[in-house]
């Protein structure tokens, strides 16, 4: 990927992008991405950072993260069908195209070199804005269009792990005061995954360190604000089951094996009235 500088946050996206590439062939029934193989194709991309990328729990990991966004984007766009979809350090996540959404304002945050890559790779949809910003930085939140009797919906995937422990806190604490009645969907990794996780990010020959972990997300994140309401934390891998899914016996021991590391959140901001 040599758009994007060594070293770097954005140097991981090929990390998810080869997981769902291969999961096109080797998970087909978990949402496939066809826009991550031709991106990759593109890119002149040949072959994933280790040979490991190519088993199917490799592949796995990176396609059910899209799912369990996708079933969370699912649920709250029933109650609230004119929701915008914000993706925090989107990176080149298709999934407005992998859910065929077109109707949504749906709005991706990233830094510059990886939007200019999402300019190049991924067509965006007459409802779709790419906004160049470090997530960090909260002038991005004038970006969103918010009206709360529609609703918003920010989901980031693979992208707190990166931030320091006092930058999250900062991030949601004011997120929820501001979008009020909003939902927050992010994965997170605990204390036991985290060497683990570098290691996976080491194969990208790649120095770049993830430092955020939790441990329980239902009792850590009520404490980050008074604005936050209902919490609920669930397996990254199992929490949202996939209809019809058959995992060989060494995807079924990686997901064991997970259980007590991975994990998606879903937050919900307290409504302005609570």
């Amino acid at each position: 990927m040599s758009e994007l500088k060594k070293d770097s946050v954005e140097r991981t996206l090929c990390i998810p992008l080869w997981s769902r590439a291969i999961a096109v062939k080797k998970l087909p029934m978990i949402l496939p991405d066809h826009d991550a193989v031709r991106i990759l194709r593109e890119m002149g991309e040949k072959r994933p950072p280790t040979p490991l990328y190519r088993l199917q729990c490799a592949a796995l990991a990176g396609a059910i993260r899209q799912y369990d966004f996708a079933c969370e984007i699912g649920d709250f766009l029933m109650d609230h069908p004119q929701a915008t979809v914000v993706e925090l350090g989107a990176g080149l996540s298709c999934l407005r195209r992998q859910i065929g959404n077109e109707t949504n304002p749906w709005i991706n945050v990233d830094f510059p070199d990886v939007i200019a890559c999402r300019e190049k790779y991924i067509p965006k949809g007459e409802q779709e804005r790419n906004v160049v910003s470090d997530i960090t930085d909260h002038r991005w939140f004038d970006t969103v269009p918010f009206d709360p009797e529609k609703g918003v919906i920010f989901l980031a995937a693979g992208v707190l792990h990166y931030l320091t422990d006092p930058d999250v806190q900062k991030l949601i604490a004011a997120m929820a005061k501001r979008f009020k009645g909003g939902w927050f969907i992010f994965d997170f990794i605990s204390q036991k995954g985290l060497s683990g996780g570098n290691a996976q990010v080491s194969m990208t020959s790649n120095a770049t360190r993830m430092t955020f972990t939790m441990e329980n997300a239902e009792k850590e994140l009520p404490a980050m604000s008074k604005d936050i309401g209902r919490v609920v934390q669930k397996s990254y891998l199992e929490g949202y089951p996939v209809p019809g899914v058959s995992y060989s016996p060494l995807t079924r021991l990686y997901i064991r094996s997970k259980r007590d590391k991975f994990f998606v959140v879903h937050t919900e901001f307290k409504e302005a009235n609570a």
